[in-house]
């Protein structure tokens, strides 16, 4: 009988043994998120001023890479607010991933912005720096205004944060003077770079 428990004791250390050390070479897989939220609700705060609302089916936050990062791989909702509590813009994306040692965000498919003024920008991709304060694409872009002037920016735009103030590159569109002028016409602008 001490033959049999000492055999099992041996073969018990033996299986710790191994399994300890395979625990030892274990390293994290920098695949995987180290923080998996459903159903996002988050709001940022500069001081006292809430800034930004997030809101996201899924958010996933990979720490253990060389440039951490947040990715909203189900679609993302941010909503930026003025000193007032006013909303100033809204973001609306498919995809979205920030990356939070650059300051640097992107939202892909679907990429929908709307401003206070009532214009709304539609693109598949889209760029926000922080530190520059800029929004910026290299996809084509359209902005349709309030007055319903379509604005198509076929190799690129860039705006300020609120998207009150942009610029396109490669330009055509339709400017709807029927207000303006009293008649029932339109222009197409089409600047074509040679």
């Amino acid at each position: 009988m001490k033959k049999i428990t000492l055999f099992l004791t041996a073969l018990a250390l033996c299986g710790c043994s191994t399994k300890m050390e395979s625990l030892n070479n274990y390293s994290v897989d920098e695949t995987f998120a180290n923080l998996s939220v459903t159903n996002l609700d988050t709001k940022y705060f500069s001081g006292h001023s809430l800034q930004t609302r997030v809101t996201a089916p899924v958010a996933d936050h990979y720490e253990t890479v060389e440039q951490p990062y947040m990715e909203f791989p189900k679609g993302v909702n941010v909503v930026f607010y003025d000193e007032k509590l006013k909303e100033k813009s809204r973001l609306k994306a498919d995809y979205a991933v920030y990356y939070q040692k650059k300051k640097l965000w992107e939202a892909r498919k679907n990429v929908v912005i709307y401003n206070e003024d009532g214009a709304h920008l539609l693109t598949e991709q889209l760029f926000g720096d922080e530190n520059r304060k800029k929004i910026f694409s290299v996809k084509k872009v359209t902005v349709v205004d309030a007055d319903s002037t379509v604005i198509v920016g076929k190799q690129g735009f860039e705006s300020d944060m609120a998207f009150k103030n942009y610029k396109f590159l490669d330009v055509n569109g339709i400017v709807n003077l029927n207000n303006e002028y009293g008649g029932d016409f339109s222009m197409t602008q089409t600047n074509e770079n040679q």
